[in-house]
């Protein structure tokens, strides 16, 4: 199960999900210690700022990054919850989840994942810069960042409800 929340819930997250992995995406200055119910192999760690468009002055997503992190989603048994978070719960995170169901399922289900997004939070607003990053080292010609423009931008929120990606 994947499952996204902020950062400040990250800890009632873990505990309320059963979650065995973690991914946080975040600005390297937020970025949270380790849990204690997380072993520390099963905790990957992604810095950088939250931009649509690569921005000078600022840690943009690289493609590196998403390499990291389907290197990580390998490692990742799919059996045991796997938890997301960025900030606020509604970007980054969202972004992340979306490739690990995408990295999971192969492709072809890119829309029908961005639909399952959708419904399941209606606040999500995935970073464009990091699906466009996946859709290229996924091969997917396009066809994630399609799929994320046609569901659009979220509702507006402050922060988003902590929420289950189903795929």
């Amino acid at each position: 199960m994947i499952h996204v929340c902020s950062l400040d819930l990250i800890a009632t997250s873990i505990q309320n999900t059963g979650a065995q992995y973690l991914v946080s995406i975040i600005n390297k200055d937020m970025m949270p210690d380790t849990p204690h119910n997380i072993a520390p192999e099963n905790h990957l760690k992604l810095s950088f700022n939250d931009i649509a468009v690569p921005t000078q002055g600022f840690v943009n997503a690289q493609s590196s990054d998403i390499k990291k992190l389907a290197d990580f989603l390998e490692h990742w048994d799919q059996q045991a919850p796997i938890l997301f978070h960025c900030w606020a719960g509604v970007s980054r995170s969202t972004a992340g989840a979306y490739i690990a169901a995408n990295y999971v399922k192969g492709s072809g289900l890119e829309q029908e994942l961005a639909d399952n997004l959708r419904q399941a939070a209606p606040f999500a607003s995935p970073n464009r810069l990091v699906i466009s990053l996946a859709d290229d080292y996924l091969k997917r010609k396009g066809q994630m960042v399609k799929a994320i423009d046609n569901i659009g931008r979220g509702s507006f929120t402050h922060s988003g409800k902590p929420f289950r990606l189903p795929f």
